[in-house]
């Protein structure tokens, strides 16, 4: 079996030499396939203008790194009304334009590429010795075609190429479960230059943006928008959360009530209830105890205030109130939204 039959299966091109060493393989292959047409006007090509060799990396040979010194033809162009004067061969299935790798070690790295991504598709392209980086593996993805026809169930929602600096726009069809575009920003003029030009959504699941609802309404009048399942969830669990802790004291009253009136053996207590992370429950309870550790030091209300960076009225607050009242009243003040109808009145 030849040379050519294991290195080039099929491809119009060559083997003159190998060179082997420690580092990795050469080999020297002229293309010898027949004359190929003008790219721009199609004219075949008949009058050579000369040769030159390009260096392409291909697939790895017994696990050392593989560089082919690829002579191709230069042709001239007889057309008249072409632009082009002159033009290279590039050989099927070998090389192609403008690229330093030849066609099936794209193949190799645009599959890493689509199953790893840039950082672990690098790291696992060192292993095979193979000639790449992960701006480059990333260069090699494709962007599917995007359908003229919105999908029935539309997804919207903000993608970060950057978090918190540069921000976009993902589209997922919701029914097929797949990316259907990825648009530049999170404005709402983008959203509906995209829905005009790809109609046909007829519920579009989106958060709270109002950039996107304004979207909406501007360009796809029809459609029924629904909130997506995480944030419903979270935003009731949010008010659920904000009510209890609201109404802490007076179901403090009527659990204390329940216990004297009908005292029961409990098996398995429930821990307590953990604060929701709010910044001022948070401040309140780490607050409370120093002022109070302070003031069973004998020290007083404005040496308070000095060493702890708080006003004396704030100090007097802690020392005259409990820590239960405190986190209610740092709950208080807060706006129910649309719980507000079913809220008890607080005791």
């Amino acid at each position: 079996m030849a040379v050519e039959d294991v290195l080039f299966p099929g491809i119009d091109a060559r083997v003159t030499a190998v060179h082997v060493t420690a580092e990795g393989s050469a080999v020297e292959a002229p293309s010898c396939g027949r004359p190929p047409t003008c790219p721009d006007c199609g004219c075949p090509g008949r009058r050579m203008h000369s040769r030159y060799v390009r260096r392409i990396a291909e697939r790895p040979a017994v696990g050392r790194p593989l560089v082919i010194s690829l002579s191709v033809r230069r042709f001239f162009c007889e057309r008249a009304s072409c632009r082009r004067r002159t033009f290279v061969e590039q050989v099927s299935d070998l090389s192609e334009r403008y690229r330093r790798h030849s066609v099936g070690l794209r193949r190799w790295m645009q599959a890493i590429a689509t199953f790893l991504g840039g950082r672990p598709g690098e790291r696992l392209c060192q292993v095979p010795q193979l000639p790449t980086r992960r701006t480059h593996l990333l260069g090699l993805l494709t962007a599917q075609a995007v359908p003229e026809m919105a999908p029935r169930v539309l997804g919207v929602d903000e993608y970060a190429f950057q978090k918190g600096w540069r921000y976009g726009t993902v589209l997922v069809d919701v029914e097929a479960a797949r990316v259907v575009d990825v648009l530049p920003d999170r404005e709402a003029a983008t959203f509906a230059t995209w829905l005009r030009e790809h109609p046909g959504a007829e519920i579009i699941c989106r958060d709270r943006a109002s950039a996107y609802s304004s979207a909406v309404r501007e360009a796809a009048p029809g459609a029924q928008e629904i909130a997506d399942r995480w944030h419903l969830l979270h935003n009731l669990s949010s008010a659920v959360e904000k009510t209890c802790h609201q109404h802490r004291p007076c179901l403090r009253k009527q659990v204390e009530a329940d216990r004297d009136a009908e005292p029961r053996r409990i098996i398995n207590p429930l821990p307590p209830p953990a604060l929701p992370p709010a910044k001022m429950a948070v401040r309140t309870v780490d607050r409370y105890p120093d002022i109070h550790r302070l003031l069973a030091r004998g020290q007083t209300v404005s040496e308070i205030a000095r060493c702890l960076h708080l006003d004396r009225k704030t100090v007097r607050h802690f020392r005259d109130t409990s820590l239960d009242e405190l986190l209610a009243s740092s709950r208080r003040g807060r706006p129910k939204g649309v719980l507000e109808p079913f809220g008890s009145p607080t005791v």
